[in-house]
């Protein structure tokens, strides 16, 4: 057998490692190239941006570039859950004496109902549907509809209904409007005037029962 010098067994050995299949599991793929490419741009620019403040650039550039946007896509994660979050009335917690603020006042709606019951029953009809549209919006409140925040008027409840149950609107737009006539006014009130209340009690309890 004739042997081999050392330079043509190097010249071998770089014939063999030319061939396709070496380069081809040598070479990275198109997305790994991408992403390189993306790393030394980003380690470039802040190469460039940091070169006048103690020279970061290079490996350092990197790791800085790295912390950036890892920084940056946590953030983008806070707002968009934030936002999400935001767009749906947040679920009610029941207080532990099961009490709700409607309208600056604090109320408990079993008291609400056996009030309501009785102001009917004596046929007090502004007292009743004060305390029935109070019990109303208790409802709303509890099935997520509207939110509890003191200082809520009958307009931003109607704004709550607007966007979360439309379907509601055509019945607690004439209920607002008697509760309004009722507890603001010195209007003369009617039995009619409840009747609406009820109507929106009434929807209520359907939608609370899907």
């Amino acid at each position: 057998m004739a042997e081999v010098t050392n330079e043509e067994a190097n010249d071998l050995a770089d014939e063999i490692l030319r061939r396709d299949e070496f380069l081809a599991a040598g070479e990275p793929g198109p997305a790994t190239r991408a992403l390189n490419w993306v790393g030394e741009q980003i380690a470039d620019f802040f190469g460039w941006l940091f070169g006048g403040f103690g020279g970061i650039g290079g490996e350092a550039g990197r790791v800085l570039a790295t912390i950036l946007v890892v920084l940056a896509g946590l953030l983008f994660c806070f707002a968009l859950y934030r936002a999400i979050a935001n767009r749906k009335p947040k679920a009610k917690k029941e207080s532990s004496d099961g009490t709700r603020v409607v309208f600056d006042e604090v109320v408990e709606p079993s008291a609400l109902r056996d009030q309501l019951a009785r102001l009917r029953s004596s046929g007090d009809w502004r007292g009743a549907v004060v305390a029935g549209f109070r019990l109303a919006v208790v409802g709303l409140i509890d099935q997520n509809i509207a939110r509890e925040v003191a200082g809520a008027t009958t307009g931003d409840f109607a704004s709550a209904v607007q966007q979360h149950r439309p379907e509601l609107l055509d019945t607690y737009q004439p209920a607002a409007a008697a509760f309004e006539r009722a507890f603001y006014s010195d209007l003369e009130v009617r039995q009619a005037d409840l009747g609406d209340v009820e109507r929106l009690l009434e929807r209520l309890q359907t939608v609370g029962a899907r």
